[in-house]
């Protein structure tokens, strides 16, 4: 395959990955910080605010809002339309359909249909403006079914080629390290040891959080209704079959190098996650009994930051 084909479909896939991302992280975000906000106003901006972290290098709009606009209206804005913003929904829709258009005869009709209608829907949503809350809500439900439509027609009609190979690899690349980059963000004011609201609301927070990873139905498929730091920590990082969980992320990387390799070949990027791999799989217990959740979710992001540059140097530089 030429190199610029498979940049231009891993990078599809990193896009369309982080366009979700971001769309469902916005819908999560709204409903928890309406539902606290007359009980904890601080913890509700802070839920918006944590945003900027997950999202490193991204920027809140410098546009002027009514004085009597709610709080979340410029995160609403920046991180949904806001096309100037390297990670808003908006600007990876966009470069997805870009990428896309580049390589339109790798993809199918349905595929490219999906995303262009996606994209042009909200194109019009960002020309338009959005004047409420309840509006953006919908916009974004909205903007998720397109998403999610899109990546359905990419399960149901792309063959299984390299191109499939190269596209589900930057899918997984990037859901691995936003996982991370949540769980970085989120989990210094979960696991503060005294925690500064009550009860039912500290439950809630971590339901939020298995919320936002998609994954609140998988763990209670497999762990019940205990709702345990310990729990959900060991779920969201080691567990083997949900596919928002650390573990399966990078085998799911994994999986695609291996499929592109040539039998028997070990290349840069397949030693470098076939690393990360292992220390997912043995490691559990002792970061479980260290409790050193930050310093290990770093050093699995700079392992998935490598294996990218690895990646880039190994396919796509011609």
């Amino acid at each position: 395959m030429l190199s610029r084909v498979a940049d231009a479909l891993y990078w599809m896939g990193r896009y369309l990955e982080r366009a979700e991302h971001c769309t469902r992280l916005l819908l999560v975000t709204e409903d928890f910080s309406t539902e606290i906000l007359a009980l904890h106003e601080e913890l509700a901006r802070a839920e918006w605010a944590d945003l900027l972290a997950i999202f490193p290098g991204s920027r809140l709009t410098r546009r002027a809002f009514p004085k009597a606009a709610p709080f979340a209206f410029p995160y609403l804005t920046s991180f949904y339309l806001d096309d100037q913003n390297p990670y808003s929904t908006f600007f990876s829709l966009r470069k997805a359909r870009e990428n896309a258009r580049a390589v339109r005869e790798a993809l199918t009709l349905e595929v490219f249909l999906g995303l262009n209608d996606a994209y042009h829907a909200l194109e019009a949503q960002a020309r338009r403006g959005i004047r409420d809350v309840p509006a953006f809500r919908d916009a974004l439900s909205a903007t998720q079914k397109g998403l999610l439509g899109t990546v359905g027609a990419i399960a149901h009609t792309l063959t299984r080629d390299q191109g499939w190979l190269f596209l589900k690899l930057g899918e997984a690349i990037e859901r691995t390290a936003r996982t991370a980059t949540i769980l970085i963000a989120k989990l210094p004011a979960l696991l503060d040891p005294a925690p500064k609201t009550d009860i039912p609301l500290y439950y809630t927070r971590w339901r939020s959080l298995l919320r936002g990873l998609a994954s609140l139905e998988n763990y209670r498929k497999a762990r019940g209704a205990q709702m345990e730091p310990a729990l959900v920590l060991r779920f969201v990082l080691f567990d083997a079959d949900a596919p928002r969980a650390l573990n399966y992320g990078c085998r799911a990387v994994k999986d695609c190098l291996d499929r592109l390799d040539k039998p028997g070949e070990l290349t840069a990027p397949a030693r470098i996650v076939g690393r990360l791999c292992s220390r997912l799989s043995y490691e559990d217990r002792e970061v479980m009994r260290r409790g050193d959740y930050l310093g290990f979710l770093h050093s699995v992001l700079a392992g998935l930051d490598q294996a990218h540059e690895a990646i880039a140097a190994q396919y796509f530089v011609t």
